[in-house]
């Protein structure tokens, strides 16, 4: 049993989704399995309800959510802003803030300076075979220093109720109590190179075919489809490139100048029309696929970016389309 407000990676597994929300426990699962995930560890979910509970919030929410209107999107909207609102400044006590603040600094050389890491919401009800919630809640990417880490994780809490996130749970029949909300900080990959492979194809089921997506810099482009990626059909024994569709690629996401954040840059030249992929990289990524389908037992969505030639895994979770 997991005890601690803070735990690494390598102390979670796939069988700890209330803990660690589903983000978290398969980050762990893949870490203990000794897969490419860049280290750190998982603000547990009994951290958010305990905050939650001693800051007297359940009953404000409950009112907000009260007789709310699920097909109304204005008052989803309206909702998730007050709801929002009321955890900018959720005061968190000193022993947690500690226990977070320890495991950041451990997660650089030193010990001592401050580290870039990704922030990632991890709810208890997320990335399940049925109900994925993909893209729903918060991610917050190159967050340096103590300050706006807790701040980030103020802001990964309270997107447990985005307009998306409340809709999402009345249609799927989950209640807002059946749901908790982990946080997960992420050593913060530089990526040159970023995508999603689906082990099989979503769209025609076919079990024998993979399917990855590519962009340059960062993956969120993806994610927020904000940006039509490179999309390559490949047969998953032998790599033979079935179809390949390389678009024009005009921006991408990259860290910002300052070192924080993330903004969106103007793709060079020479690689605009280029294809992101190599035929080794592709190769690698079928390999890659195979290997955690395997170890998870089922098709998985997974993201992946990479840096300096490294491929890096940054999540994983079952296909819920089939």
């Amino acid at each position: 049993m997991i005890e601690n407000s803070c735990t690494l990676f390598g102390e979670i597994c796939r069988e700890d989704v209330a803990v660690a929300g589903g983000k978290g426990a398969n980050l762990g699962d893949m870490a203990q399995a000794g897969l490419p995930v860049p280290p750190g560890f998982v603000i547990c979910a009994q951290a958010y309800s305990k905050v939650v509970k001693n800051c007297g919030l359940e009953p404000h929410i409950d009112a907000l959510l009260k007789g709310l209107d699920y097909r109304d999107a204005e008052q989803l909207r309206g909702a998730e802003q007050k709801i929002r609102e009321l955890f900018v400044d959720i005061p968190i006590d000193d022993e947690l803030r500690t226990s977070i603040l320890a495991r950041y600094r451990a997660l650089g050389v030193d010990r001592t300076s401050d580290v870039r890491v990704a922030v990632r919401s991890s709810a208890t009800a997320e990335d399940l075979a049925g109900a994925s919630f993909a893209g729903q809640q918060e991610t917050i990417l190159n967050v340096v220093g103590a300050d706006d880490l807790i701040n980030a994780v103020r802001q990964c809490w309270s997107s447990l109720y985005t307009s998306q996130a409340i809709f999402y749970r009345y249609q799927r029949g989950f209640s807002n109590v059946q749901v908790s909300m982990a946080v997960v900080v992420q050593q913060m990959v530089d990526t040159e190179k970023s995508g999603v492979i689906f082990t099989m194809d979503p769209v025609t089921r076919n079990r024998f075919n993979m399917m990855i997506e590519a962009v340059w810099g960062l993956g969120e482009g993806i994610v927020s489809g904000a940006f039509t990626p490179d999309h390559y059909k490949l047969d998953r024994e032998t790599c033979e490139i079935i179809y390949e569709f390389v678009p024009k690629k005009v921006f991408m996401y990259t860290r910002g100048n300052s070192g924080y954040g993330v903004v969106k840059a103007k793709v060079p030249l020479d690689r605009i029309s280029a294809r992101v992929l190599t035929d080794a990289e592709l190769k690698a990524l079928v390999d890659l696929g195979n290997r955690i389908e395997e170890h998870f037992g089922c098709p998985q969505d997974i993201e992946w970016g990479i840096e300096g030639g490294c491929i890096y895994l940054l999540q994983s979770r079952p296909i819920t389309c089939l």
